[in-house]
């Protein structure tokens, strides 16, 4: 048995499990509802609670692959690559052009200086003032 999918909202999880039924993949609901009632439970993504949350677990676990493809093409599921590398966050970056420079870069730096340069003249006047 493999976890899917977990969230706080106890309706999408039921709708992912029915989805998954209905191509044919037995799934489990675990820390859902034991009964069929209209209570429906308020929740914060804000404030998440402590408590375990809904999750669907599909049963054999040779439907996972078809199961993860499933909520991908739902939408409900990110590519499962991961974003963790052994390289550097400036070598993995798609935003980066080739050349290694951030677009707006240049801008940035100049302003950078800009800001640099009014501010040391302002320090400057203040000790003239000072000592002037």
């Amino acid at each position: 048995m493999r976890k899917i999918f977990q969230t706080q909202r106890l309706e999408t999880v039921e709708g992912v499990a029915e989805l998954l039924n209905s191509h044919g993949i037995q799934t489990k609901i675990t820390d859902g509802r034991s009964y069929r009632g209209n209570h429906r439970h308020d929740f914060s993504y804000v404030h998440p609670e402590r408590a375990p949350m809904p999750a669907v677990w599909v049963i054999r676990a040779d439907d996972q692959p078809h199961a993860r493809r499933l909520l991908r093409e739902a939408g409900l599921m990110d590519s499962e690559r991961s974003v963790s590398s052994y390289l550097p966050q400036t070598s993995r970056d798609p935003i980066i052009p080739a050349g290694g420079e951030r677009p707006g870069g240049k801008w940035a730096l100049r302003i950078r200086i800009i800001l640099l340069a009014a501010i040391a003249a302002m320090a400057a006047v203040m000790m003239l003032g000072i000592f002037g």
